[in-house]
């Protein structure tokens, strides 16, 4: 490999994991993965007994080593009042710094059985594995003649490079789910790693992992018989750090049969312009989605923006397949 081409990967990992440490890993499709956007919204849907999300990011494939993200949910609803969950992250930095998060979710419906909305809350407990793989850092006594060279020593030892952390979040979540509206809106508020757990890899310095605020809202608008549009919007703040999502779905049933197509864009503030397409079969969703972007590291990137790609299943134990009326888009 050479080590020019790996110098920007080694940039870009230790501008995320070093300076600004705390950032999480996000998603541009995030409502395709409920659980882990908000714990209120674990097992909160109708008609299913069971929904399973799988999301796969790759960002920045132009550079030797591209950062990917990788998630995993299972969740069920229980009664219409109780949701149950288990979730799965996993962030690779360019092999640098891996961030591997698991844990359990529960949710509660406050509203109670009402067949027009629900109103609840949640908490997600797991843990936090964080390492770095000091194999692929570059050192400055490693540069030599204009140019890094990895076989050369480094002089460095590092005693630790990885941390457990335990983690818990809460959240809170609205959802109108009355069919005979034409308008229901959504909206949820969230606080991760509400402990701030010490995530300092090297333990030199105590270093906390900040609170990361999160707040979603918009509305399902059923445009036409078979028609929808979906309007919504994501704020996040870690730290010093913000991200705001906002942009419009579209999702078009196909001449009356079980598909429908999505098409959407959305727009995060001064990083990407987000194009997505999608199918919806039934109970099962696929969506795939790329990130154009328009961000100072565009430079280092050669422009090159992430793919991103997410399937969504709502399933019943019976086996018996149900018409499954709340969607994630």
């Amino acid at each position: 490999m050479n080590n020019m081409n790996k110098f920007p990967a080694l940039f870009l990992a230790l501008c995320v994991s070093g300076g600004t440490m705390a950032q999480d890993a996000h998603l541009s499709q995030y409502e395709t993965a409920p659980n882990t956007l908000n714990p209120a919204l674990t097992g909160m849907f109708e008609n299913a007994d069971f929904r399973m999300t799988s999301n796969v990011r790759s960002q920045w494939n132009s550079l030797s080593s591209s950062f990917l993200t990788t998630g995993f949910a299972y969740d069920i609803a229980l009664q219409n009042r109780f949701g149950a969950g288990l979730y799965m992250t996993n962030f690779n930095q360019a092999g640098i710094v891996n961030t591997f998060q698991i844990g359990t979710s529960g949710a509660y419906n406050v509203s109670g059985k009402s067949a027009h909305h629900t109103l609840s809350v949640g908490v997600h407990m797991g843990l936090i594995y964080k390492k770095v793989n000091d194999q692929q850092l570059l050192w400055d006594s490693q540069y030599n003649d204009g140019y890094f060279d990895s076989d050369l020593p480094s002089g460095e030892i590092l005693q630790r490079g990885s941390r457990f952390m335990p983690d818990l979040s809460a959240g809170v979540a609205y959802r109108g789910t009355n069919s005979r509206k034409r308008v229901n809106p959504f909206g949820n508020f969230a606080l991760f790693h509400v402990t701030t757990p010490d995530e300092s890899i090297l333990r030199t310095t105590k270093s906390d992992l900040p609170i990361r605020y999160s707040v979603n809202a918009g509305a399902r608008v059923e445009f036409n018989e078979g028609m929808y549009l979906v309007p919504m919007g994501l704020y996040m703040l870690q730290g010093k750090d913000q991200m705001i999502n906002a942009g419009l779905l579209a999702e078009v049933n196909i001449m009356g049969t079980p598909y429908s197509a999505v098409a959407g864009c959305s727009y995060r503030v001064n990083d990407a312009v987000i194009a997505q397409v999608g199918l919806k079969h039934n109970n099962a969703a696929f969506r795939f989605s790329y990130d154009i972007n328009v961000s100072p590291l565009k430079t280092y990137t050669r422009k090159n923006g992430a793919f991103e790609f997410s399937i969504l299943y709502y399933g019943t134990h019976s086996g018996r397949q149900r018409r499954a009326t709340s969607s994630a888009f």
